[in-house]
């Protein structure tokens, strides 16, 4: 098993303003409604434990259509791509935490306090890589990494979870991250994948054409559809 190191939250904050904002509440707010999801907000901080787990797993095999680290296999030709002048690997599990999963249950009978509850668990997780970022930043010394995950693009399916997983081990009494039967994490606002040093740095957005995913990090490049490097990277041609 690979060393791991777990990444803690001690007092999380986030801002009033940058929750308005995610639920676009900012422009045209309603004064009672702000006054409850300031309540919401300040409830959650107080139960709220966000935290990462990562480790670092050395390259062992790879081939064009996988990749060995750490005598666990992961098989895609996309992360072969990606991993082809890599020598190591920074996997990693962040979340929201299990203490606000459990928080956010008294707010799932009512479609727009679960919402906003969920928007909340959706900052929390942004605390926990932005952690887990400045923790894995001190192992690339140019400064420049990138990352992927498991499930982002179908040519790294969400099946690839379970490798991850036993690369890391251990990780739901580490940090209450439990992987389900179809490969989805819980609690949900969780997130999985490796860090790894390229030379011209990747992200999955590039290539993905929902324009309103919050998470995104790149703009999409609309150029590449149809060229052969994007039917590469989605398996349009498989």
């Amino acid at each position: 098993m690979i060393e791991k190191q777990i990444v803690r939250i001690e007092h999380p904050d986030f801002s009033l303003g940058s929750l308005l904002r995610a639920v676009r509440m900012d422009e045209d707010p309603d004064p009672e409604d702000v006054k409850e999801i300031a309540r919401m907000r300040e409830e959650a901080l107080a139960a709220a434990q966000p935290k990462a787990l990562f480790g670092i797993a050395q390259i062992e095999a790879r081939d064009a259509q996988s990749v060995t680290a750490d005598g666990v296999r992961f098989d895609s030709s996309l992360v072969s791509k990606n991993l082809e002048h890599a020598n190591r690997i920074l996997p990693y599990v962040a979340t929201c935490g299990t203490e606000a999963e459990e928080w956010s249950q008294a707010y799932q009978n009512d479609f727009v306090t679960q919402y906003w509850a969920d928007a909340i668990k959706m900052q929390l997780l942004a605390l926990a890589l932005q952690s887990l970022k400045a923790e894995a930043a001190k192992y690339f010394p140019n400064g420049s990494f990138s990352a992927m995950s498991p499930g982002s693009l179908p040519a790294w399916p969400l099946p690839q979870q379970r490798p991850l997983f036993r690369l890391l081990g251990g990780v739901t009494p580490d940090i209450g991250v439990a992987l389900t039967e179809s490969c989805l994490l819980l609690p949900s606002k969780s997130v999985s994948g490796f860090f790894f040093s390229s030379e011209s740095h990747y992200e999955n957005c590039r290539y993905c054409p929902l324009l309103d995913c919050p998470s995104r990090r790149a703009p999409f490049e609309k150029e590449l559809q149809g060229t052969s490097e994007y039917q590469q990277i989605l398996d349009l041609d498989s």
